[in-house]
């Protein structure tokens, strides 16, 4: 499996893989993605701006991303949100970690400084992978998704780049 920069011919690949991990109910905060524009998605800016985002791609097949954001207000852009998804595929083999790598390493080379992001509290193994990779625990949203029934709170993680 290769990390690589997010390119227009991943696109397609990036997009059935977020659906994919979307539909498991369990992993992202949407279980179904909005309509997807050709011509202004997340990639496309992300390629024209030069932010981070890699795939892992296995045979040709997008199996895994992840992404930093800037904060979208000018004195908040020194703050990056991760987002990050595997296919059960790539799972368990070290993967997480290596997209984090890659995407955190790029985030200082465009002077973003700090990664938040917010995870379910249900989710050890990303828990892990995050406070094994140096994200700490900073706070705890209670009733923070409600889905078929269930609640589930949301962990607050950050890492400094600096």
């Amino acid at each position: 499996m290769d990390v690589v920069y997010i390119r227009d011919d991943l696109i397609a690949g990036w997009r059935a893989a977020c659906e994919f991990v979307a539909a498991e109910k369990v992993y992202l905060g949407r279980v179904a993605l909005p309509p997807f524009d050709p011509e202004r998605n997340l990639p496309k800016r992300m390629i024209a701006e030069d932010l981070p985002m890699y795939c892992l791609v296995d045979a040709g097949k997008v199996v895994g991303w992840a992404d930093i954001v800037p904060v979208d207000i000018p004195e908040c852009a020194h703050r990056g949100i991760l987002g990050i998804g595997l296919l059960p595929e790539a799972r368990g083999k070290g993967s997480g970690k290596r997209l984090l790598e890659a995407v955190c390493h790029h985030a200082q080379r465009v002077g973003i400084e700090k990664v938040e992001l917010t995870v379910y509290s249900s989710n050890r193994a990303a828990i892990a992978l995050f406070e094994r990779y140096g994200f700490r625990r900073i706070g705890i949203i209670q009733d923070y998704r409600r889905l078929d029934g269930v609640t589930y709170d949301g962990l607050m993680m950050e890492k400094s780049l600096t």
